[in-house]
């Protein structure tokens, strides 16, 4: 059989693509192949363009609403039934606890916060104990304007870093760690009270004789107003400082004092208003 010379050029280039194997598909092919189609060009810069619109929108919610460096404001309300003791950590600024006849905890006010920092806050209630924490985001500084009511005789339990604290009608136990900060109690009917203060002060006047006290300071001064009509027993030992007692005393009195002063100076003197009830 004679072939052309058209015929042989084919029948080569046959042979030819037979001998390189199998030819590989195109890339529309191999996108086929895997399941998956990969964008093209501007399909990608599309998706890169979202993605920095996304990272603006949070970056800009972490700020605040006031925006860039200005300080941001964050409304704070927990409403909680009755429980046996609540915690309450706090960040510098003022803080307002108050005993009431209610059956519900509430706290409300703000907390302000520099910068795109943020204040963390967190709040567990497991029945019996209700723990309110706040403290300032790393490398921000915040501030807090509180106000705490709970039932008159639910416990207390207050770490306040720096401030001013106000508190009136409690009659749960009281427990108080503070530092550079300015503590003001009125009305206290509390059976026990303990109180750690490092560079600041300390103001109680109790309505009710309280069965334990027990007072720490450090670079503080503190003043306990109580009523007279009882007998204390005072113990106290002191490094730098002095304890002014102006109470009748007992060495074997059921109400006891007990005074811890590494520096600072402590007055117990007579309430004249609780006196006169």
């Amino acid at each position: 059989m004679t072939l052309s010379t058209r015929q042989l050029r084919e029948l080569v280039s046959r042979r030819s693509r037979g001998a390189r194997g199998i030819r590989r598909p195109d890339s529309g092919t191999r996108r086929a192949a895997s399941g998956i189609r990969r964008p093209s060009g501007p399909a990608k810069t599309g998706v890169a363009v979202a993605a920095l619109v996304i990272v603006a929108v949070l970056v800009a919610a972490a700020r605040g609403s006031s925006g860039g460096g200005n300080p941001a404001t964050r409304a704070v309300s927990v409403v909680a039934g009755p429980v046996q003791t609540v915690e309450l950590q706090g960040v510098p600024g003022q803080v307002t606890i108050l005993g009431r006849v209610t059956s519900r905890v509430t706290l409300t006010g703000e907390l302000h916060s520099s910068g795109a920092g943020t204040v963390v806050a967190s709040q567990r209630d497991n029945g019996r104990v209700l723990r309110l924490y706040y403290r300032c985001a790393a490398a921000t500084s915040c501030t807090e304007s509180l106000l705490l009511v709970v039932p008159w005789r639910t416990a207390i339990v207050l770490r306040q870093p720096a401030g001013h604290v106000v508190m009136s009608g409690l009659a749960g136990p009281l427990r108080i760690t503070a530092s550079n900060v300015d503590i003001s109690a009125t009305g206290l009917r509390s059976p026990s009270m303990t109180a750690s203060i490092t560079s600041g002060h300390l103001s109680a006047a109790f309505a009710k004789a309280p069965g334990r006290v027990g007072i720490m300071l450090l670079s503080s001064q503190a003043t306990l107003r109580l009523p007279a009509s009882v007998r204390y027993a005072v113990r106290s030992q002191v490094t730098s400082g002095y304890v002014q007692v102006g109470l009748p005393q007992a060495s074997r009195s059921a109400h006891l004092i007990t005074v811890r002063i590494v520096s600072g100076e402590l007055s117990l003197l007579p309430n004249a208003a609780a006196q006169s009830r």
